[in-house]
């Protein structure tokens, strides 16, 4: 074959990304650099099932590129797989021009692909994927005989990739401590490797040319023992992406957020593009990346609990909330919780709760804007990728979340659940949120932390759950009309006449509405009053106090509630964004765990 088409290559590609996904898992224990978090395989397995499903071998030659791109920039993930992306954007993009190519064509393609992943990323290191790509390039180009078809030029030049691939281990001190070649790399190799195949019967083989005595430098086992000895001292803890609209240059992007981390990956299509940084400051790069162009898709994975997951589990049982859950940041990495950040679409951007968006820049947007940004829950597909990995690691996984009546996102985890493994993973309904919901997690948390068997945990959170009680004090009802949290009629009849009620939730999980009053100290007041009923009938065994941008009030409550109890809070915190949404800036409240079952007799 001295000719390539639109539908050979798309069959190449199709080939190289089944050679990863049998992979994913070898992939995964070399994975070292650019941090040891064990995902380089689930990465690069990720972006070739997406192209595998948006793109099927009977797609029409004229449109079966374009949508492999759209794939590749939906798909891509981590530092390689960003990388990745590029290389076959920039494949099918010069394939795309073309009806058909001849060997000096296809040497062009490769390279100029090879070069594109290379300008994709800020600062690229010599002993990674990018490395083989150009080496493998420079093969290609000194091959002899120039008559060679395209198959005979392939099968001749996986030797000389196999070689580079080899040298990596030399290449980077990381990779030569832990005696292994770069992951990303070998996902090259191993994509190559299928793509060569495709064009003939021929069985490449990359073990003849690679080190038999290569060890994998993690385990990714449920059973295997936790070990410390691989974790390192992160430089930044959070693995960013951005998939934009864009509104500008690529380049542009890349030098705005150059100095707020590093691994900094940019790749893209002319209309659309994805950006990977590792930072510590998600909602810095979210706010940067705002400027340039409307925020379409982000993901924010949490380096740090991942590196936990691996090398240093508590427990054998893995702990997942979402964003509701109004707690501390530093009881996540005490009890190493997982959490799902909710969703929030200002005008045409969205952004994940308490992650890319924190409450101090919340309000500062909902002043601006003019029209009611929207909630909504994390995408199944999210969910279950989140399950997969933790069921890799840990023999059971509780998930507890928001209120089924006020959110989607129970039924969004427990549909997720099912497709996974429903006997390792139990899906919980709070039925209360924030602080209330704070607290119940916490009782959890410690008896997963205290080596407490699955049936004895799920037994404590079924007591847990009918103590809780809720009491927010809300300076108007009108976000949470809008928001749909109360009912139109109790809504207006509140608004009509100015009322400030004390909210809370039923024992069925949905919002009611206690004693109204017309000033917002006098408001205050009847919820502590309540409070204070509730203790004398039901002792309060902890409390908590959150605040929607109102210090000083949570501070009065603080000592009221001293007053009260005898007992300090257990922590006082601002609620989340998606929270604080409905509730409206202002808003107070006092989450307790009570002695016994909450009967809600305090109207």
């Amino acid at each position: 074959m001295h000719m390539l088409n639109h539908l050979t290559l798309h069959r190449m590609i199709l080939a190289g990304a089944n050679e990863i996904i049998a992979r994913e898992q070898e992939l995964n224990a070399i994975n070292v650099f650019p941090v040891p978090d064990g995902d380089t395989g689930s990465n690069l397995a990720h972006l070739m099932r997406m192209i595998l499903r948006e793109t099927k071998p009977s797609d029409a030659s004229a449109e079966v590129l374009d949508k492999v791109r759209r794939a590749c920039l939906r798909g891509s993930r981590g530092n390689s797989g960003m990388i990745f992306s590029q290389f076959i954007i920039s494949m099918c993009s010069y394939m795309s021009a073309r009806l058909e190519l001849q060997r000096p064509q296809f040497i062009e393609m490769c390279a100029q692909s090879a070069d594109a992943s290379r300008r994709s990323v800020q600062d690229p290191r010599e002993g990674t994927v990018l490395s083989v790509m150009n080496d493998w390039v420079e093969v290609l180009r000194a091959a002899v005989p120039l008559t060679e078809s395209i198959p005979d030029l392939l099968r001749r030049s996986f030797a000389g990739v196999c070689v580079s691939l080899e040298n990596t281990k030399h290449q980077m001190e990381v990779l030569r401590k832990n005696n292994v070649v770069d992951a990303g790399a070998k996902g090259f190799v191993h994509f190559l490797q299928g793509f060569i195949s495709s064009l003939s019967n021929d069985t490449l083989v990359i073990d003849q040319y690679v080190d038999q005595d290569t060890q994998p430098a993690v385990q990714p086992s449920a059973d295997a023992d936790s070990s410390s000895h691989n974790l390192v001292d992160l430089e930044y803890r959070y693995c960013v992406e951005f998939m934009l609209d864009i509104r500008t240059d690529l380049k542009e992007i890349k030098n705005r957020i150059a100095a707020m981390g590093n691994s900094i990956v940019a790749v893209g299509d002319g209309n659309q593009g994805k950006i990977h940084i590792h930072t510590d400051v998600p909602e810095r790069v979210a706010e940067a990346i705002q400027d340039h162009g409307w925020i379409v898709y982000q993901k924010v994975e949490d380096m740090k609990r991942q590196q936990d997951m691996i090398y240093n589990r508590q427990s054998s049982i893995a702990l997942v909330i979402d964003s509701a859950c109004d707690i501390p940041e530093s009881w996540l990495d005490d009890y190493q919780i997982h959490r799902v950040p909710l969703h929030l679409q200002f005008e045409r951007s969205t952004y994940l709760d308490k992650v890319t968006l924190q409450l101090g820049t919340f309000y500062d947007k909902l002043e601006r804007t003019e029209e009611l940004p929207t909630t909504s829950q994390p995408a199944q597909e999210t969910i279950v990728l989140l399950y997969e990995r933790l069921l890799t690691h840990y023999q059971h996984i509780i998930s507890i979340h928001l209120s089924k009546p006020l959110s989607g996102t129970y039924d969004t985890c427990r549909q997720a659940a099912e497709r996974v493994d429903s006997t390792r993973i139990h899906v919980i309904d709070s039925r209360t949120l924030s602080g209330a919901y704070g607290l119940i997690v916490h009782r959890a948390a410690e008896a997963v932390k205290a080596g407490k068997p699955i049936d004895q945990v799920l037994e404590l959170l079924k007591s847990s759950i009918p103590r809780s009680e809720i009491l927010v004090s809300v300076p108007t009802l009108k976000h949470m009309i809008r928001g749909g949290r109360v009912s139109p009629l109790q809504g207006k009849i509140a608004s009509w006449l100015d009322m400030k009620p004390i909210v809370s939730v039923n024992h069925a999980g949905q919002s009611i509405l206690y004693g109204k009053t017309f000033y917002r100290r006098s408001n205050l007041s009847k919820m502590l009053r309540m409070v204070a009923r509730i203790h004398r009938r039901n002792p309060i065994q902890s409390y908590v106090i959150l605040h929607a941008g109102a210090e000083a009030d949570s501070e009065y409550c603080s000592e009221e509630m001293m007053r009260i109890t005898g007992r300090r809070p257990q922590y006082i915190t601002s609620v989340s964004p998606v929270i604080g949404l409905h509730a409206g800036k202002g808003a107070v409240s006092v989450a307790m765990m009570l002695s016994n079952d909450n009967t809600r007799r305090n109207a």
